[in-house]
């Protein structure tokens, strides 16, 4: 549907808190509902990367070095 939001896993009061941290006084919520929609996009690449890791490892479990070097790998991109 043209002009609908798409519904995001991450609440945009975190998105809000993490550009204020970046030194922002004022935020708008289409702003921090932005950083959201991107922060959903980067994390499922980086876990589609993981997942690879570990299937390849032979492992049907994701471990904290997959999701490192899954960032790692993206990062270098």
């Amino acid at each position: 549907m043209v002009g609908r939001k798409r519904e995001t896993i991450l609440p945009s009061a975190p998105m809000d808190r993490i550009i204020r941290m970046a030194g922002a006084e004022r935020v708008a919520d289409d702003a921090a509902e932005a950083l959201g929609r991107v922060l959903e996009e980067l994390g499922l690449e980086i876990a589609r990367l993981a997942d690879e890791l570990a299937k390849h490892a032979g492992r049907k479990t994701v471990k904290k070095e997959d999701v490192e070097l899954a960032y790692k790998t993206w990062k270098r991109k």
